[in-house]
């Protein structure tokens, strides 16, 4: 019987150790209060065939603009690694981030992806 109070002391501790599903809950809603915020930034990409720099804003409403110009179209998938855009021609336009950060955009239009950078004026 001595060990059976183990046992069930020991469960009991690392039960309160798991986070109650409540707990998570808050803190899923947090990450995708700040998900929008990952992406927001106005950001350079370069053609590599035309040579031309181009300017991507992404607004913390999510909007999409390249070139000062906005997309129409709808947001499909947010989450840590990756925005997805479906524009009003049926293509997809993802941007992939590491790190919270993101790092390139890939325009399913031109079958192309662009490293990102932050944009300097």
């Amino acid at each position: 019987m001595k060990h059976g109070g183990l046992i069930k002391k020991f469960g009991r501790s690392i039960l309160n150790k798991i986070p109650h599903k409540k707990d998570r809950s808050k803190a899923n809603q947090k990450l995708q209060t700040a998900l929008p915020l990952i992406y927001a930034g106005t950001w350079l990409f370069i053609d590599d065939l035309s040579q031309k720099h181009h300017k991507l804003e992404i607004t913390v409403d999510l909007n999409i603009l390249i070139d000062s110009h906005e997309l129409p179209g709808k947001i499909e998938r947010l989450d840590e690694s990756s925005l997805v855009f479906l524009d009003t021609y049926g293509y997809h336009l993802q941007i992939s981030a590491e790190n919270l950060h993101p790092v390139s955009v890939y325009d399913e239009a031109d079958n192309r992806s662009y490293d990102l950078s932050e944009y300097y004026k």
